[in-house]
């Protein structure tokens, strides 16, 4: 296995061409602080992204369920807590060598090349400015996954982009980038519990997606479980449709989570 620097990366980049599908996994891709490795640089047959700043460490995984030995040799080497999502033909393969605490099959919704923009009629939603940053984090103490690939919301505020409704100027619900492509942004949505019930969520996703389909052309697109029913009605009232894709994915961990890891990390 070999480990690929920054600039060592064009060989291996034709493998992930920017889908909805490969939104968050091309994001890490390209950031300087992740870690890709291969079995080999010019003609790789395995491939897996890594971010180390999570809790627990996030990995991408890529190849055939048939490459029994490279995936065996790569899973051995997982001493620690992992999170690893990979397509659904490798699950039997990843199960056998690797101790799967829970499964959670990936639901991604994304939007049509023909998608408009929907306009928030909520006068209470907009855009979060950098200084904001700890207001954000004091709203959202225990939902660091809203910022993880920017490791701070400072970063998140300043590299990507957060639209919240802020309510006696109290941050109730947010959505923000959680990963971006050159076509598309991958959007992460929560609304505090006392806010609940009320439509905030949609209206932040309106509001965000809308800035960065008009700043920069990103298609939104949208990561989330079956059984998260409120996430998934809130992406089809945004106009996303379910991904049509070929292969489908599955979020898997040995790690003690709280709860059902109901956003599957992204």
């Amino acid at each position: 296995m070999r480990r690929l620097p920054l600039n060592k990366r064009d060989s291996v980049r034709t493998l992930l061409p920017d889908t909805p599908t490969n939104c968050s996994a091309l994001f890490l891709f390209n950031l300087e602080t992740s870690m890709v490795v291969v079995d080999h640089e010019h003609s790789p047959k395995f491939l897996s992204i890594s971010y180390p700043d999570t809790t627990p460490p996030l990995y991408f995984i890529y190849t055939q369920a048939g490459r029994l030995l490279i995936i065996k040799q790569f899973l051995k080497h997982l001493k620690q807590p992992a999170d690893i999502v990979v397509p659904q033909s490798l699950f039997p393969v990843i199960n056998r060598y690797w101790p799967v605490r829970f499964a959670v099959p990936v639901l991604l919704l994304a939007a049509d090349e023909d998608w408009t923009p929907k306009e928030t009629t909520d006068y209470r939603v907009r855009l979060l400015k950098p200084a904001e940053a700890g207001k954000l984090q004091q709203a959202f103490p225990h939902d660091d996954w809203l910022w993880d690939f920017f490791s701070t919301p400072e970063q998140l505020l300043t590299k990507g982009q957060a639209a919240a409704a802020v309510i006696d100027g109290e941050i109730a619900s947010v959505a923000t980038t959680l990963a971006f492509t050159e076509k598309y942004c991958e959007l992460g949505v929560i609304t505090r519990p006392e806010y609940q019930g009320h439509g905030l969520a949609l209206e932040c996703a309106k509001a965000l997606s809308k800035m960065q389909f008009e700043e920069f052309g990103r298609l939104p697109c949208w990561r989330t479980h079956s059984g998260n029913i409120g996430s998934w009605k809130t992406a089809q009232r945004l106009g996303l449709k379910e991904s049509q894709s070929q292969e489908s994915y599955i979020f898997l961990s040995n790690y003690a989570h709280v709860g059902a890891y109901a956003h599957v990390s992204p």
